[in-house]
């Protein structure tokens, strides 16, 4: 990690805000723990505003530890608890680390910030040692010594000199003790130290997956939170409809006890806009119908809500979508946005039983994954698809971590320059596709440096891009996902391409219980719908295993029939030429 991330980092914990924490209840008995952590002290925010101000309740109770790792683990609890959550995973005792950083739950860098605060661990430590008390057989020795101060050693007797002496040892052995402190403080900011103060208190910190994120319709920016909702329509005119409205409710500031793991890294302003962006979209997509669907769409990467559809932006290039998808991802910024690579989604790779599953494992919390330029003529994993749009719990294991499952809510956007393959024809895969032709190019002479493109979008409409995503949101929450005409013929069509045999049967066979068809028959009318259309027939063995998906095949009296169907509107099958002079 570079220097500049690190002093970033250790930033983050300096101005880290104090806020009110979810309430769970905390027991530093042996029963004690729980899901989630601490309550701090009161008058204790955590590391909080106040810099390294230490909270004196805090420092006095933990005078009162000892020097044993267990004991500095509750120290970090009580001094910083506030600041601090693991998220749990199995097979682990701990899990991985989230820190507050003001804005949300940060679990990219949870572990660093982790380690930064327990850097601190040794000066909070180090002021123990004047809240250090004699004993109260010291104190009564500490007193009586003091009644003989002022009086001359010569004129003392023996037994007022042993107590004089008693009182010296006394306070001796309380210099003793705050000194050892002091020298413990100093090795509590070794690395073995401050790991095990770590690894003690995390237990006591775990926290389930799916007790982050809870409102699904909450989000944060730099500057606020953002609470989208939806609401019956009190001025609808028909009484016997539901008309809605929806409102984005712009919270300032941020509360760790929402328990948001991710922030859009641009400020809420609700004048903001973005011209040149728009403008960027409407010569890109031309169709009003399509921009509106890809609003929408692009929108939800706001909520944490299901959706049953990954979008493919499809184009040659020179065409914008790639100057699209990388804007986006930027505004929504890495704690939100997640790129997996091709390999996650296409390909005939296969994840072995209980291996680890970190790509997977990153789109915890993200609302917005993307997946980069897939090949042409690569199988899309169609179970992985599944499980990306499904909303369904996903079960997955961190590199050398235990395992979890979380609820995936990214909405899936690919690109590409041609069409992955889609071999299962199932409705299941074909309803989650949306198509995007981005079908403008831009002409050579109009074409800038894409990092630059790019940048200035985010440095001088991001804000405004937010906004126009927001919009997209409050659109789906009245009306739904609005897909363009556009859209669903060129998803059609990318089906009909994958599926040939698929498009004749719903072009030239029907369903008809009373009907059987020759299954020689069958092939030979797909063959002529195959050259009156100009398209290249699958082997007879292809053919018949696709059909077969669709319609019962038996052998009757030797021969094959497709059962419970029939044929209609073939297209006659073109006359062979006749050699010249021929009869």
């Amino acid at each position: 990690m570079s220097d500049d991330k690190l002093a970033t980092i250790a930033r983050l914990v300096d101005e880290a805000q104090p806020a009110g924490h979810d309430g769970d209840d905390w027991d530093y008995s042996e029963e004690g723990g729980g899901d989630g952590p601490p309550e701090p002290p009161a008058g204790d925010g955590g590391e909080g505003g106040d810099g390294d101000k230490a909270n004196p309740d805090v420092v006095k109770f933990c005078a009162g530890l000892d020097h044993s790792d267990t004991d500095n683990g509750v120290r970090l609890l009580k001094h910083f608890g506030s600041d601090l959550v693991v998220m749990a995973q199995d097979e682990v005792s701990a899990g991985a680390w989230l820190s507050w950083t003001g804005t949300h739950w940060d679990l990219a860098n949870g572990f660093a910030l982790a380690k930064v605060t327990a850097q601190r661990l040794g000066s909070r430590i180090m002021m123990e040692a004047a809240y250090l008390e004699a004993t109260p057989q010291e104190k009564r020795q500490i007193e009586a010594a003091e009644a003989l101060v002022g009086r001359k050693r010569s004129e003392l007797n023996d037994d007022q000199k042993s107590v004089l002496g008693a009182g010296e040892a006394a306070e001796a052995a309380l210099a003793k003790r705050r000194q050892r402190r002091r020298a413990f403080a100093i090795t509590s900011k070794n690395k073995a130290r401050m790991d095990a103060a770590l690894d003690c208190a995390a237990p006591r910190l775990r926290r389930s997956p799916d007790r982050f994120n809870v409102d699904t319709h909450r989000i944060a920016c730099l500057t606020h939170t953002l609470v989208f909702s939806r609401k019956p329509d009190p001025e609808c005119p028909d009484p016997d409809a539901v008309r809605w409205i929806a409102e984005c409710d712009a919270k300032e500031g941020h509360r760790r006890e929402d328990w948001i793991t991710a922030v859009v890294p641009q400020p809420y302003d609700k004048t903001a806009t973005a011209p040149r962006w728009r403008k960027f979209l409407a010569d890109m997509l031309v169709d009003e119908a399509k921009r509106r669907t890809v609003q929408q769409f692009t929108g939800l990467g706001l909520l944490g809500i299901p959706i049953q559809h990954l979008m493919f932006h499809y184009g040659l290039g020179a065409n914008g979508k790639s100057v699209f998808l990388e804007t986006v991802s930027r505004v929504l910024g890495p704690s939100l946005a997640v790129g997996l690579p091709r390999e996650s989604i296409v390909g005939g790779t296969e994840r072995g039983s209980g291996g680890a599953s970190p790509d997977i494992a990153r789109l915890f919390g993200k609302r917005f994954v993307r997946i980069i330029e897939v090949a042409g003529n690569q199988a899309l994993q169609e179970d992985m698809i599944k499980r990306l749009t499904g909303g369904e719990m996903i079960s997955v294991r961190a590199l050398y971590k235990g395992y979890f499952e979380f609820q995936n809510f990214a909405k899936a956007h690919m690109s590409g320059n041609d069409f992955p393959r889609v071999d299962g024809q199932d409705n299941g895969i074909w309803r989650r596709i949306l198509v995007v032709h981005w079908d403008q190019t831009i002409p050579e002479e109009e074409r800038g440096d894409f990092e630059e493109v790019v940048s200035r979008f985010v440095r001088e409409e991001g804000a405004g891009i937010l906004n126009w995503m927001i919009e997209g949101v409050l659109d789906y929450l009245v009306n739904g996902l609005v897909i363009a005409d556009a859209v669903r013929n060129d998803t059609k069509e990318y089906r009909d391409d994958m599926d040939p045999v698929g498009e004749f049967l719903r072009a030239c066979v029907k369903d008809d219980p009373t009907q059987r068809v020759q299954a020689h028959t069958m092939f030979q009318a797909y063959e002529s719908w195959s050259m009156a259309n100009a398209k290249r027939a699958v082997s007879q063995t292809r053919f018949g295993k696709r059909v077969k998906a669709s319609f019962e095949r038996k052998e009757i009296g030797g021969r094959l029939f497709y059962m419970n169907c029939d044929l209609h509107d073939v297209p006659a099958r073109p006359e062979a030429p006749q050699p010249h002079g021929g009869h």
